[in-house]
Parts: C-alpha cells; sequence; structure tokens
C-alpha cells in the first residue's frame, strides 16, 4: 500500500523508523483500539510493523464520523501538530486491524529536527503537499473520479480496507460507493 501516503517517499524515513525502533516501544493494538481519542495529548508518533490505522474526524452536528486517513505497514503514525507541540488531538487515530507499532516520545523526534534541521522542513512540507491535493480533489474530482483514482493508486486497497471505510474516507455514503462499483463493472 505504498502509495496511499506518497509523502513518505519524500521523507528520511529510514532514520525516523530508526528512531522509533530504538528509542520506540513495540505496543500491540487489536482491531478497533484508540492509539489517540479528539481531545488527547498525547506527545508520541509510531512506526507501523504490522496492520492499518485510519485517521477519524467526528462531524458532532451530523454525529456523523468520517475518515480522513489510513497508515499502512511501513509509515508513520501520529496526530502530526499535537505531537509536535503537546497540543490536544483534532482526531481519533484507531486500529482498523491488530496491528504491531514502535511507540516514541516525541522529544525524540523534536531532537532529530535540531539535529538535522532541514529534515522538519521538508517532512512538514510533503505531509501539507499531500493534504492540499487531497483537499483540492474534493472540489475538483467528482466521487467516481475520486474512487477511480484511489484505485489507480493503490490497487490493493480493496483487499486490505471495508468498503464502508473506503467510501466514508471518499466522503460518500456505502450506497453511491455501490452505484460506482457497479457502473464500473457493468458500464
Amino acid at each position: 500500500m505504498s502509495d496511499f501516503n506518497p509523502y513518505i517517499k519524500q521523507i528520511d524515513a529510514d532514520s525516523l523508523k530508526e528512531l522509533c525502533i530504538r528509542y520506540g516501544e513495540l505496543c500491540i493494538f487489536r482491531k478497533g483500539e484508540y492509539l489517540i481519542r479528539e481531545g488527547d495529548v498525547y506527545p508520541y508518533f509510531g512506526f507501523i510493523e504490522t496492520g492499518i490505522f485510519k485517521y477519524v474526524s467526528v462531524n458532532k452536528t451530523e454525529n456523523r464520523q468520517y475518515n480522513t486517513g489510513f497508515a499502512f505497514p511501513g509509515e508513520f503514525v501520529a496526530d502530526y501538530p499535537a505531537c509536535i507541540y503537546g497540543m490536544r488531538s483534532e482526531t481519533n487515530i484507531q486500529a482498523l486491524t491488530r496491528s504491531e507499532i514502535y511507540i516514541c516520545p516525541s522529544e525524540q523526534l523534536t531532537a532529530l529536527y535540531g539535529q538535522q534541521s532541514g529534515i522538519a522542513r521538508i517532512n512538514a512540507e510533503q505531509l501539507f503537499l499531500q493534504t492540499y491535493s487531497r483537499y483540492l480533489d474534493l472540489y475538483r474530482l467528482t466521487p467516481e473520479e475520486r474512487y477511480l483514482q484511489l484505485l489507480n493508486r493503490c490497487p490493493d486497497i480493496l483487499q486490505s480496507v471495508p468498503l464502508k471505510e473506503i467510501a466514508s474516507y471518499l466522503m460518500i455514503t456505502p450506497t453511491h460507493m455501490s452505484r460506482i462499483r457497479r457502473k464500473q463493472l457493468f458500464g
């Protein structure tokens, strides 16, 4: 699933992985267990060995949850601003499958940033570019085009992530997703 979060190819992931393994603690999360809940102060980040996490934001008016992202094995998981700045988290991060991650204190990350001053800027820029592109896609692409774009980028995602979770990520209902899939299959 290496193409889901393309920012990972643009950062020094090896240094971050090594940091997590050296200073972190290997933790196991059961499916459905939360790494972070909205409102928590959680000064940690993690490297995913196995499993999948989803980022979930809650629309309190609609009383509805929306998936805003996923993190896969070989990637990092954190509420980045909350991790770095000690802020309260604005999202929930939940295990979508049984997962093993190395959880590392954010102070180790900020120490690395202090040693390699450009790495923080590059990491933040890459996260911003990915987020900005996704934001624009909500306006410039139809739900069907967003679905096809996701499948082109990550052809194996349907084997790893339940359809209702993908529908939420695309900001469509599962019913709308079924219509799009039916159209793709039967023209």
